[in-house]
């Protein structure tokens, strides 16, 4: 009975640790299994990769984690395709949008520019576009015409394009024309030139023009003998005659249309006829006209229409010079030196005449009339001024601005009476010595 005990006990043990050994087996399995579903859920990986991770300790666990976190965000995700087609949100607000926003700025940063860039290359083409292209030209005849640019040398005339002056010697022709020749455009006078047509101007000139030499110049046009546009013209020397002679529309013997007129010296004879109804202007400028020097010569007629000898549409400005005017229409109104805004005599000579018509006059100026003191007292409402500086004495005679000789002959007789009577008494004292 004790050996039947003791056998007991010793089955009731191994029963009992028979019955302990399977549960762990049971556990460890457990454990092992839910790590491997786990990585064939997550990774897909091979299966010895996942029998091995099974083999080595729980703590593998932790890389495996790591290891199946980097590879997912580094190989799979990038692949765009996918998420292309089945989640369109995110290609749209994160990757659409911003590298469309970034491109459309770049873009638009370009043109704007190279927009300035056209505005300014088609600012120069509307300017070139809009600006005449130099040009001179002699007409020899109605029909034979001189490119003077392409020709610069004929038997009667030459061009310096160095110098810009264009040179007439003994030229004989219809018309000259120039076009934007330049601010410094010269036109030099040798021997005897002669210019004469039946229409519009003899010479024509847009731009500036500068007249010297010592030769001669005679234009002769329907309209205006010299016809300066939208420039300035000079003349330094030289002797010219304009004529105009028109029956409808106004004629000028020298006409500066926008610009100033100069006169340094020279002799210059101007003469505009109107047989119509027209105007008759000897010279004329639309803005400033001013006499420093030469010999001025003008004579201006009329029918019925106005007749201005020298007229400016500014300030008419004689600092020196001898200017002689005769300026006459049948019924008309006659003034031999008018300006818009002021005449201004402070020095030379003036003959200034105005002859028929309506109250006639010598001298009008809109502003007012300026005249220096050394030409005495002048009464502007006179038809005919003579006006010569440097007299001892205020003129006493001042419709004509001539001196009043009656006194000073009285004083010439007196004392050439003294003369005499001197000489009488010294002869009769050496009688009677």
């Amino acid at each position: 009975m004790k050996k039947m005990s003791k056998l007991m006990a010793l089955l009731l043990v191994m029963l009992m640790v028979l019955m302990l050994i399977p549960a762990s087996a049971f556990a460890a399995e457990a454990v092992q299994e839910e790590p491997t579903l786990v990585v064939l859920a997550v990774d897909g990986g091979a299966a010895d990769e996942i029998l091995t991770t099974a083999v080595e300790t729980p703590a593998v666990e932790t890389p495996a984690v790591e290891t199946s976190t980097v590879e997912t965000p580094a190989v799979e995700t990038p692949a765009v395709e996918t998420p292309a087609v089945e989640t369109p949100a995110v290609e749209t607000p994160a990757v659409e949008a911003p590298v469309v926003e970034g491109l459309a700025a770049t873009e638009s940063a370009v043109p704007v520019v190279a927009a300035p860039v056209v505005e300014t290359q088609a600012t120069e083409q509307e300017g070139i576009e809009v600006k005449a292209v130099p040009a001179l030209g002699l007409w020899r005849d109605s029909t034979t015409f001189i490119d003077v640019l392409l020709n610069a040398i004929g038997a009667d005339y030459s061009y310096d394009a160095v110098t810009n002056a264009l040179t007439l010697n003994d030229f004989v022709g219809r018309e000259i024309d120039a076009t934007d020749m330049g601010s410094n455009f010269a036109m030099i006078l040798k021997g005897t030139n002669i210019v004469a047509t039946d229409i519009d101007s003899a010479i024509d000139v847009i731009g500036n023009l500068t007249i010297s030499g010592d030769g001669e110049l005679t234009a002769i046009g329907q309209h205006v003998g010299i016809h300066v546009l939208n420039g300035d013209m000079v003349i330094n020397d030289g002797g010219i005659q304009a004529i105009a002679m028109a029956d409808v529309d106004d004629a000028y013997g020298i006409l500066v249309e926008n610009g100033n007129l100069t006169i340094n010296d020279g002799y210059i004879d101007a003469t505009a006829i109107n047989t119509g109804i027209g105007q008759a202007f000897g010279i004329w400028a639309d803005n400033d006209l001013v006499v420093n020097g030469g010999n001025i010569d003008v004579v201006t007629d009329t029918v019925s229409g106005p007749t201005i000898g020298i007229g400016a549409g500014d300030d008419a400005i004689f600092n020196g010079g001898y200017t002689t005017v005769r300026s006459s229409t049948e019924t008309g109104v006659a003034t031999a030196l008018l300006a818009d805004s002021w005449v201004i005599i402070r020095g030379g000579i003036l003959d200034l005449q105005a002859l028929g018509g309506d109250d006639p006059l010598a001298i009008y100026g809109a502003q007012g009339v300026y005249i220096s003191p050394e030409y005495g007292d002048v009464d502007l409402t006179a038809s005919h001024l003579y006006l010569e500086p440097h007299y001892s004495q205020a003129s006493t005679n001042p419709k004509t601005g001539r001196p009043d000789m009656s006194q000073s002959a009285l004083m010439a007789v007196m004392g050439l009476l003294a003369l005499l009577g001197t000489a009488y008494l010294i002869k009769r004292k050496n009688v009677n010595a």
